[in-house]
């Protein structure tokens, strides 16, 4: 007796894609390993904090990005808060005095992009309202501490970013009405 397959066959592309995905698992994760092994070694500025989060970042946007939040609105703010938190370790760690004017103007221009992304395709993309919710909400709190922060300056970078943040939130609000309330009520199983 011979079974009927009933699934489809495994795609040639496919099975590179795991094997390859398999292959190159093994440098990534040496690198990972011995990085921080050559920084203690050699002493110095901890910029292995920083190759490491950059093969991450790769390696979570290009190599093997998520397959279920891999939507027009999700993968552009993963790249900008990997970029944001990339930029702020390499002021930290290596360069520092920079990363409180330019990591707010990167985040304006991703909170600028996501919504363009959003509000061109509103029917199919106000589903994948929480990523960009969770940017605003972290651009705005951003923007309260770093103006807090920043006493001696103006600080136009975080009153543009949370401008933006919080016009971006107002007019999610008034385009999607009753749909913003249920998309929150869907996403934090709220009654």
């Amino acid at each position: 007796m011979k079974p009927k397959i009933t699934y489809p066959p495994v795609e040639k592309r496919k099975l590179q894609r795991k094997h390859f995905l398999r292959v190159i698992r093994w440098p990534v994760l040496f690198a990972i390993v011995v990085s921080p092994i050559v920084n203690l070694v050699l002493g110095g500025k901890a910029w292995s904090l920083v190759v490491v989060l950059s093969i991450y970042m790769t390696w979570s946007l290009v190599i093997s990005p998520d397959l279920v939040e891999y939507n027009r609105i999700s993968q552009p703010i993963k790249t900008i808060s990997f970029s944001c938190s990339l930029l702020a370790l390499i002021d930290i760690f290596l360069a520092p005095g920079w990363a409180l004017t330019v990591v707010p103007i990167v985040c304006f221009g991703g909170l600028v992009v996501s919504g363009i992304l959003f509000f061109t395709d509103i029917d199919r993309q106000k589903h994948n309202l929480l990523p960009m919710l969770l940017l605003i909400v972290l651009a705005i709190i951003a923007s309260i501490v770093g103006l807090s922060i920043m006493r001696k300056s103006t600080g136009w970078q975080f009153i543009a970013m949370g401008a933006t943040a919080v016009t971006l939130l107002v007019a999610c609000i008034i385009t999607l009405r009753s749909d913003f309330i249920r998309e929150l009520k869907r996403r934090f199983h709220i009654k």
